[in-house]
């Protein structure tokens, strides 16, 4: 009988994100947050601390998790970070039922001007994120994110490929401007809307296919994309 052998190229990076990779980004990101704010003697205490999530990001199952603290009167800092472990099974052997798949670690800073009042109608910002993604697949959110993106810059002309019959993984790093409003709807709670632009870079490897398949090539790209969030808010007085 003869026996086969099976090299599965495109998992051979993925237990990166399962493993330390994820933990130690996590760990990190949570460990300066805390360090910073508790540094200063007693500025937490006297301060307005908001813990939110965007229920836009929470729709692509990851989860996710910021904070923000009142610096002045009309200003405030957060972090944040959002997490997605998610690794779709296909249901048969035909590639139309391969499920899109958007795993990632992600981590973000940003800056708010408000208008009126700390956490009190309309505000500005400017942010900045770094994230480690490992995408593929043409289904919701991976190929609406695809079309939301405008790529330009180093990538050769005519070199373009869709992430629907291949697979991305690399690192990616942006920064950008935004605007957005907050509507206070008991004493601790908020809801808020925010929409900007983000300009960034991203570097990554490039395989055949969804799921297995030889790496193509390497590539990096500049990309324009839109900053969204319907973003839940707990403040802690």
């Amino acid at each position: 009988m003869k026996r086969t052998t099976h090299i599965n190229y495109g998992n051979r990076h993925e237990s990166g994100l399962n493993g330390r990779f994820s933990l130690v980004i996590l760990r990190l990101f949570v460990s300066i947050f805390l360090l910073s704010g508790f540094s200063s003697s007693g500025f937490l205490s006297a301060q307005v601390v908001a813990l939110k999530t965007n229920l836009l990001y929470d729709a692509t199952a990851s989860a996710n998790l910021a904070f923000e603290v009142k610096l002045a009167d009309r200003w405030t800092l957060g972090a944040g970070a959002g997490l997605n472990l998610w690794n779709p099974v296909k249901s048969s052997d035909s590639k139309e039922d391969l499920p899109p798949k958007w795993r990632h670690v992600l981590v973000n800073v940003e800056a708010r001007y408000w208008f009126c009042s700390v956490f009190v109608r309309d505000f500005i910002g400017i942010n900045a994120v770094y994230s480690h993604f490992n995408a593929t697949g043409d289904g919701y959110p991976v190929g609406w994110a695809e079309k939301m993106i405008y790529t330009f810059g180093t990538t050769p002309a005519g070199s373009e490929s869709s992430v629907a019959d291949t697979r991305k993984q690399g690192d990616m790093v942006a920064a950008g401007v935004f605007y957005g409003w907050s509507w206070i709807l008991s004493p601790h709670i908020s809801l808020e809307l925010e929409a900007g632009l983000d300009v960034g870079h991203a570097w990554y490897d490039e395989y055949a296919c969804q799921r297995c398949g030889p790496l193509l090539e390497k590539k990096e790209e500049w990309f324009l994309a839109p900053k969204l969030g319907v973003n839940f808010i707990w403040q802690i007085k």
